[in-house]
């Protein structure tokens, strides 16, 4: 891994990054990794929207195993919709083609309790028409979640997904005192507290974001994955939920998952088309391809680096470092032979 070492280098040198985690597998076995010092397997990082698929599309995979849910369910089923939602389906919001993209939701009178109804009242463009990206779509999804099954969201990760898998440290809301988490915000005493404002604003549980994970454990959900589903779901579920539902509308995007296709450049040419997987706004992300086994986790904190570099967000150049990144790993496996 010679390449990405040198980049990973230059890139902390550079301040693009304080903290870094760097694994490539295929089909169990590890390949290479690179850490920055001070960070370990062990290390608790900010998901971000990597907590998209970790925690809301598992969970939602397997409420469908279970067949609590289906994707063809109409959102009417759980909540009151105004008219331009009555054919909103749970297949819209994980596809990202609500028709509503990012919002503010941290309004006055807005709770944990009444989330949903806020984004329901929110009035965006036509459904099912084109993905743009939503965040408001994976907070309803996971007070969808909560209502199928009666429990809050962080409860419904703790007891479907990270006990099944035997996740060590994964999990929403973690404790700072009992693990090393690096600190995705400025504010030194908001170490361990999520990034995202509306997911923080919510009080750190949201199907959006709030997940905080480290290697260890990201590689163990990489491995279910390529097993197919392993003790979570049959592979029929999970083939259903990578392929490539939204051609010709902008991205493309399976249920839940980002899906590599020939105009997605974040992967670099590391990935082929049909690999899936996900990024997080604060510098990390998961792909992987299921077909040839090869998985590759970034760990950072490049988000927040860009902030005390420049004095505002960049994200362009987070983008870029990942871009970088896969190119890195791409040449250092090809060197490999």
């Amino acid at each position: 891994m010679r390449e990405t070492e040198l980049l990973a280098d230059r890139l902390q040198k550079d301040g693009a990054i304080s903290n870094l985690a760097i694994r490539v597998g295929k089909f169990g076995d590890r390949i290479g990794e690179v850490y920055s010092d001070g960070v370990n397997s062990q290390t608790l990082f900010d998901l971000a929207s990597v907590t998209k698929i970790m925690a809301t599309t598992t969970l939602v995979l397997i409420a469908v195993e279970q067949k609590r849910l289906d994707i063809t369910d109409k959102v009417s089923k759980f909540f009151a919709v105004p008219e331009w939602y009555k054919d909103l389906t749970v297949f819209n919001l994980l596809t990202h083609t609500m028709g509503l993209g990012s919002r503010d939701l941290t309004g006055k009178g807005n709770t944990y309790d009444t989330i949903a109804e806020c984004i329901l009242s929110i009035k965006g463009n036509p459904v099912g028409k084109w993905v743009e990206y939503s965040c408001p779509a994976f907070i309803l999804l996971g007070k969808i979640l909560e209502k199928i099954y009666g429990e809050r969201l962080d409860a419904l990760f703790r007891n479907l997904v990270a006990a099944p898998l035997g996740l060590k440290s994964s999990g929403f809301l973690p404790d700072k005192s009992k693990h090393s988490i690096v600190n995705s915000n400025i504010d030194e005493n908001k170490r361990g507290i999520v990034n995202d404002y509306n997911c923080q604003f919510l009080g750190g549980v949201a199907g959006n974001a709030g997940l905080f994970s480290n290697m260890d454990d990201l590689t163990v959900y990489a491995d279910m994955l390529l097993s197919g589903g392993g003790k979570l779901f049959p592979r029929s579920v999970l083939d259903m939920a990578s392929r490539n539902y939204t051609a010709g509308m902008g991205q493309a995007r399976g249920l839940g998952f980002l899906v590599v296709d020939e105009n997605y450049r974040q992967t670099d040419s590391l990935f082929p088309t049909g690999s899936i997987g996900h990024c997080g706004h604060t510098g990390v992300s998961l792909f992987l391809n299921r077909e040839s086994g090869l998985y590759a986790i970034i760990l950072s904190d490049a988000t927040i680096s860009t902030v005390k570099k420049y004095g505002k967000e960049n994200y362009d150049e987070v983008m870029q470092m990942r871009e970088k990144l896969h190119h890195a790993i791409r040449n250092d496996l090809w060197n490999r032979g």
